[in-house]
């Protein structure tokens, strides 16, 4: 994946958490890398939110892929590998 890949992918999963959490668009109070859960992203909507972007990308990944992801970067990583049925 390339540079501008990699952060196109990130606009877009951070895009989508923002939407979800009702939150300011960029998140520009949470880091790439920062922990998901601590900053109020649970499961349900981890989950939620990742089946927005496979619809919207067209790939899919494994349920267990989704819960292991902890970040921004990590679920952005992990769409860019994912499968195209």
């Amino acid at each position: 994946m390339t540079v501008d890949a990699d952060r196109t992918m990130l606009a877009r999963v951070r895009a989508e958490l923002a939407r979800r959490l009702q939150e300011e668009p960029g998140l520009p109070w949470l880091s790439d890398t920062e922990p998901l859960a601590p900053a109020g992203v649970d499961s349900v909507l981890l989950i939620s939110v990742i089946g927005e972007l496979e619809q919207e990308l067209g790939v899919t990944l494994p349920d267990d892929t989704v819960l292991e992801s902890a970040s921004i970067s990590s679920l952005a990583l992990a769409l860019s590998r994912g499968v195209r049925p």
